[in-house]
């Protein structure tokens, strides 16, 4: 197996491998690497997790990195762009001195019991698998935790759990809170990406253990590995659900998948026990050893959250480091920042002095200039906060006025004839900023402070922010979400900058009366060219292309005249410039 890298020589990793910084006496590639595959490992149930170990071909003991998900555990290596392909590659850690084992959860690719969406048994599971990683003959007894996304939560929950020889994870692209950082966005169900989700698991957990490993899958991953085909799908995806759903053709198992799904989307809507007991948001400050945290800029839906969360919960003296990187870093296969995380375990498995640990902890891209910053806090000292009203005449900024818009909400459901006229109405509403007349910088979260009404008893809000180019082309920037019923606020989790709601109950609202909503807009940093315009978008539906990453939401079904008051005010963290 050829080492992977950015040196000649090398299969070369594509995408971002630093937060910018070059580091030092980091593992070399000087190892030939063994596997061995379908190892059953007993947890204290008496079941057995699955797994597949690639380690350096010697007699020596090395630190290991353990990945664990529901995913195929055998297409980990492979290079096709899917999600489920994110444990890291074993070509670029072994050839490095770590041991690489890539588990499935129970229920899942081979593995015993049955797959519980992150149920407790789970839980114990990662404490096991840890504990018998430290004892193998080929372990030094120093664990770290790898992989993106699902593998990622997996670290944090495991972290949590503290297994003894677990010393260091780098959970880049994590989630903690399923419900609201995932799949009930501000209270609205993320139909567009959960009806896919578990069918894909149970889909991808169906065949056969050697399925994956046969001569055609093998001839397929060496023309993909290839360097113009590679090269090729190194570019992001605009809607990375979109491959997924063209693959899902085949059966899969009713149980467990079906009846997850039934308590996902019909059963618990709002934040209750269900949730309450897959939450890691406040866990998180239990964890004592170093973590690595991170997403890109881009992954509004899922992962960028959690970063967020994580900073205001951490333990003091707790070592971490943050990256948010720019669009396009979480791809797949997982293969970037491999260079960051080989300088973090280096660090803290193989005690080498690399520079991880040195400067600020918290490193971040600025959209606009491609440069790196490093800061100690978050929004970064410096950052200001001003409202600009949603003015009457589509204005973003300038003075408050009385007068409000109206938008229609017709969901699909009410399909009219052929031969109707078009809605007097539009189906959204935008707001435009005059334009910038000198670079600005937005970096950091926004509230929405929304004065609105409808016709309906429900109806939900879904914000865009976009920089608009001096030709009218638009790109978006980040987004939030809010269903009217679910505005009552969390107290002992909202700050002044970042509202957050309980979600624990459903309030009405009054038909045709004002009422008050405090929407979140998750964090970004992008600077606007002299020239560029900020654009707020408030729709109550995002299908059609308006969601971003292509994950839409399940609607209401109602439909609405809803009306937004000229007194709403959109609050921004601006570090340099100002609009208006």
């Amino acid at each position: 197996m050829k080492a992977s890298g950015i040196e000649p020589g090398q299969r070369r990793l594509f995408g971002v491998q630093t937060t910018g910084r070059t580091y030092r006496n980091l593992s070399a590639p000087a190892f030939e690497v063994t596997s061995e595959t379908n190892i059953a490992i007993p947890m204290r149930d008496g079941i057995a997790l699955h797994a597949d170990l690639h380690r350096p071909k010697d007699d020596g003991r090395h630190p290991a990195l353990v990945a664990i998900s529901p995913y195929p555990r055998q297409v980990q290596h492979m290079g096709v762009p899917v999600g489920f392909i994110e444990a890291g590659q074993s070509d670029f850690f072994v050839p490095r001195g770590y041991a690489h084992l890539i588990a499935n959860c129970r229920g899942t690719g081979g593995s015993g019991g049955t797959y519980g969406f992150m149920a407790e048994p789970e839980h114990h599971d990662l404490y096991d698998l840890i504990e018998w990683t430290a004892a193998q003959p080929w372990c030094d007894g120093e664990i770290g935790m790898i992989g993106v996304s699902y593998f990622a939560i997996e670290q944090i929950r495991a972290a949590i759990m503290a297994p003894p020889h677990l010393k260091a994870i780098f959970p880049f692209s994590a989630t903690l809170d399923w419900y609201r950082e995932i799949l009930y966005h501000g209270g609205i169900f993320t139909g567009g990406f959960a009806r896919k989700y578990l069918n894909a698991i149970g889909m991808a957990s169906r065949p056969r253990e050697d399925f994956y490993r046969n001569r055609v899958f093998q001839a397929l991953n060496a023309i993909i590995r290839l360097g113009p085909l590679h090269r090729k799908i190194a570019r992001p995806k605009a809607n990375p659900v979109s491959m997924l759903a063209r693959a899902l053709r085949f059966p899969y198992a009713r149980h467990p998948w079906d009846e997850l799904y039934t308590e996902i989307a019909v059963e618990h809507p709002l934040f209750d026990e269900f949730w309450r007991s897959r939450d890691m948001t406040d866990q998180i400050g239990q964890i004592a050893i170093p973590l690595y945290l991170g997403a890109d800029w881009e992954n509004v839906s899922v992962h960028l959250l959690t970063p967020f969360l994580a900073l205001d919960r951490l333990k003091p003296g707790t070592p971490f480091r943050v990256a948010l990187a720019p669009r396009g870093t979480l791809q797949w296969p997982w293969e970037t920042l491999h260079i960051e995380a080989l300088a973090w375990f280096d660090h803290w498995l193989k005690h080498r002095d690399t520079g991880i640990m040195e400067g600020p902890p918290i490193r971040y891209l600025v959209e606009g200039t491609e440069e790196w910053r490093a800061t100690d806090t978050w929004p970064p000292q410096g950052v200001r906060f001003i409202d600009l009203p949603l003015g009457a005449d589509g204005k973003l900024g300038g003075n408050a006025s009385d007068g409000a818009r109206d938008y229609l909400y017709l969901p699909a459901n009410y399909e009219r004839p052929r031969n109707s006229n078009p809605p007097a109405l539009p189906d959204r509403l935008a707001w435009e900023s005059a334009a910038a007349r000198e670079p600005i910088e937005l970096i950091g979260g926004c509230v929405l402070h929304l004065v609105a009404a409808s016709t309906a008893n429900d109806t939900d809000w879904i914000v865009k922010l976009q920089d608009v180019a001096p030709d009218g082309s638009a790109r978006d920037l980040t987004q939030g979400w809010l269903r009217a019923s679910h505005r009552a606020l969390d107290p002992t989790r909202s700050k002044p900058h970042f509202p957050d709601h309980a979600h624990d109950r459903i309030d009405p609202l009054t038909p045709g009366a004002a009422t008050s909503f405090e929407i979140a807009i998750l964090p970004t940093a992008h600077r606007f060219a002299p020239g560029h315009k900020l654009r707020l978008v408030l729709a109550s539906e995002d299908g059609g292309g308006f969601a971003m990453q292509g994950l839409s939401h399940t609607g209401l079904g109602i439909a609405a005249r809803n009306r937004v008051f000229a007194r709403s005010l959109l609050m921004l963290p601006l570090a340099r410039g100002s609009f208006g």
